[in-house]
């Protein structure tokens, strides 16, 4: 069986997506031509290697014989094209990294820019992450998580510790007050995630205050969230590194607190890509170099 470097493309992409239209997207061809080149890598290979499903298109058992190999190819392509960037001493190249919404737009946006003017050779693209991140189907080159996986072949490093604290706005407190205890907690309306769409249990905060919380306006992101307690509607538990220097008052800061983490994350096969690992260590470099940001310290108590 003769394959190409496309016909493997073509069968990773495949396998990643579940979807001949969807890898057709990601790959800048049609859907008929995905569609073609699978049928004649089948034909030459004698039989089938995918099967259809209600969830999409997955692996028989002669894909999954072959789907290591094809990976490795893969990596071993991205080596190749790696090693030409250093021998010419430039870097080249898409990047894309994959955030939650709250480190994305307040901390990533605020110093991902200026990697293409370091690199210009570089394609530098965020997006967001509003559910769990996909690294193995490439989804996202580089992904930032609140969960560390248990599994899976993937580099793992701690990024940064983050601390949140539950926020009331200036309008709320003069229409209800400021809670003075645990207990009075209950009286109040909240704000804060949409359960069912709620993709780690690490953002549950509020069913850790209240066995039964008054959530009057839920969100999927934390940003939203934050436009909703800045307006009165309700108290909401916020990152610290987002609530400072809003018009917001902590909440009994001293009773009351979380501290979550961010780890970064990227495909083992991507470790000794010059362009991943600089990119992986422009963004953890520049997060600990702004470290207090994301403590709660005295001034955070109130506006």
């Amino acid at each position: 069986m003769q394959l190409d470097w496309d016909d493997i493309r073509i069968f990773l992409e495949v396998e990643r997506t579940g979807r001949m239209n969807h890898a057709a997207k990601r790959m800048g061809v049609s859907h008929t031509t995905v569609a073609r080149r699978l049928r004649q890598m089948e034909e030459r290979a004698g039989c089938h290697l995918f099967e259809p499903t209600d969830a999409g298109l997955v692996l028989t058992g002669a894909g999954r014989a072959i789907l290591q190999t094809a990976q490795d190819m893969e990596g071993a392509a991205g080596m190749l094209s790696d090693t030409l960037d250093r021998h010419n001493s430039a870097m080249s190249g898409r990047v894309r990294i994959g955030a939650p919404d709250g480190f994305g737009n307040a901390v990533l946006s605020q110093f991902l820019p200026q990697l293409p003017l370091q690199e210009p050779g570089f394609e530098i693209e965020l997006v967001p992450v509003p559910s769990r991140h996909k690294l193995w189907r490439r989804d996202v080159d580089i992904a930032i998580s609140l969960e560390r996986p248990e599994t899976g072949r993937l580099v793992m490093r701690k990024l940064i510790d983050y601390d949140l604290r539950l926020y009331a706005s200036p309008a709320l407190i003069d229409r209800l007050g400021l809670p003075d205890s645990r207990d009075a907690l209950s009286h109040y309306p909240f704000v804060g995630y949409i359960d069912e769409l709620l993709y780690t249990s690490e953002l549950d905060f509020n069913h850790l205050l209240l066995a039964e919380p008054k959530v009057v306006y839920k969100a999927t992101t934390v940003k939203a969230q934050m436009d909703a307690v800045l307006q009165g509607a309700g108290l909401g538990v916020l990152p610290c590194f987002m609530a400072r220097g809003q018009d917001l008052v902590a909440v009994l800061p001293d009773d009351i607190g979380f501290s979550r983490t961010y780890w970064l994350l990227f495909p083992e096969d991507y470790k000794q890509i010059s362009r991943i690992r600089r990119v992986s260590d422009f963004i953890y470099e520049r997060t600990h170099a702004m470290a207090d940001v994301f403590r709660f310290a005295p001034q955070d108590r109130q506006k």
